[in-house]
């Protein structure tokens, strides 16, 4: 990402954000039907975006192709007077405490079975020799019948 562009607009929440975009389509003077196709949204979405009461509001999926295609990127700057502010007022954790994070993540069909086998051999570990017996017995009339 290249950071020697010149600085458009400042904003610190959702609302100052819209503005700088409703600012920027301004500057360049965008036709919103021609837009939505060049950036690959729905006919008519920049206008539910940015409109004066906008239906939609910008989001994960959105954000991308609209600011990749008004050729606009964010920046996070930190502000040393409210870092400061924070740092005053909050004990920093205890890190033996602290678990990482994970991601989501989707699990596979394939993925699951090798799961559901693992959970029947150690179920299987742990049940005695009546046990096992009673379980293919019940497999079996299942499977067979009387």
């Amino acid at each position: 990402m290249s950071t020697n562009g010149r600085i458009i607009a400042e904003f610190t929440d959702y609302d100052g954000m819209l503005n700088a975009v409703r600012t920027r389509v301004e500057e360049l003077q965008i036709n919103g039907e021609r837009f939505d196709e060049f950036a690959g949204l729905p006919r008519g979405y920049l206008s539910k975006l940015i409109g004066v009461r906008p239906i939609r509001r910008i989001s994960m999926v959105s954000m991308g192709p609209l600011f990749s295609a008004l050729g606009i990127s964010c920046v996070l700057i930190e502000n040393g007077e409210a870092t400061a502010r924070l740092k005053r007022r909050l004990k920093p954790r205890n890190n033996s405490y602290h678990r990482t994070s994970y991601t989501m993540r989707t699990v596979t069909d394939r993925q699951w079975r090798k799961i559901q086998k693992l959970g029947r051999k150690a179920r299987w570990r742990k049940l005695n020799k009546r046990e096992r017996t009673e379980v293919m017995r019940a497999v079996s009339l299942a499977r067979f019948g009387r």
